[in-house]
């Protein structure tokens, strides 16, 4: 397939079973003019045969059986994109039925916009809604991208000529998506949209050992652009907050109380968003995809 407005591309590893429903949420959208690029980085549990059942000419499966990492796997999905427009996914979350078309409309009226995000809902392994991130403004100030992140990485759309003259760098493994914010900050115009248009899987119980592995590499991105950014002083300074905070998670991990530290990073939801989230998202579950069975989540779980 070639010309087409947007390609969506999601790279799974041994994501069997999330991977139907967020094809799901893609087969979903209002904006139907999209390529589906889905990417094995070397499954072992059967996800790959979950989406070589898909029977709809927009999607292209490509696995090689090798375990490349995510960096990679994005680099090769920018290299296959046929569309004018690049949107990311993980393959355990959901995207709201209006976020292609939203993000597409907003990238076409602002022509000077490079990179756009949206808002998104948290929710845990079985799509219970757990709260929002992401409402505010972005602060594209070098600073404010060095020491607090930019975008909510699995939300953005991007024009797809950045993503190929911007690839990630594997050797930030785990922050790949910060350090590409601070490469590109100072000649890239990053947008947000503000409302959630995104489902993001979190677990409340954490992973500290993936946790800590970010973090080593946050430290190296600090290390490497703060000077110039911020001074080596506040750098190290910065450097050593990000080990306070390994430290406060690892303690409230063996405390059992990590999922305090987790909650902290959303907004809590009130009652008609949680009906709203829960009803958008049985909709999706509901989808029709051609060659695929069954939801992995149970209907009844989301009304």
């Amino acid at each position: 397939m070639s010309n087409v407005t947007v390609s969506i591309g999601i790279p799974f590893l041994n994501a069997r079973r999330t991977l139907a429903d967020t094809v799901r949420s893609v087969f979903a959208q209002t904006h139907t003019d999209w390529e589906l690029i889905l990417i094995d980085d070397g499954s072992t549990d059967g996800s790959l045969d979950v989406v070589n059942r898909i029977d709809d000419p927009r999607v292209r499966v490509y696995s090689d059986g090798v375990n490349r990492g995510l960096c990679d796997r994005l680099n090769q999905i920018a290299s296959l994109a046929h569309g004018k427009y690049l949107a990311r996914m993980d393959a355990d979350d959901l995207m709201h039925p209006e976020r292609i078309a939203r993000q597409v409309a907003f990238l076409d009226a602002n022509t000077d916009v490079d990179v756009v995000d949206t808002a998104t809902f948290t929710v845990d392994g079985d799509l219970t809604p757990l709260g929002i991130r992401g409402e505010q403004p972005l602060d594209t100030s070098p600073e404010a991208v060095l020491t607090r992140g930019l975008l909510i990485h699995p939300t953005m759309m991007a024009r797809a000529d950045w993503f190929r003259a911007n690839p990630y760098d594997a050797d930030y493994v785990r922050a790949e998506d910060r350090e590409l914010w601070c490469r590109t900050c100072a000649t890239t115009k990053f947008a947000r949209l503000c409302e959630p248009l995104f489902f993001y899987r979190e677990s409340m119980s954490g992973n500290l050992r993936a946790y800590l592995r970010t973090a080593v590499t946050v430290r190296k991105i600090l290390r490497h652009y703060g000077p110039d950014v911020i001074g080596s002083w506040r750098t190290s300074l910065q450097v050593g907050r990000v080990h306070l905070t390994s430290i406060a998670y690892q303690a409230a991990t063996y405390l059992g109380m990590q999922n305090r530290l987790i909650r902290k990073r959303n907004r809590p939801l009130s009652e008609s968003e949680i009906r709203m989230a829960r009803d958008v998202m049985a909709e999706i579950v509901a989808t029709d995809v051609p060659g695929l069975s069954g939801s992995a989540v149970r209907e009844e779980a989301l009304v």
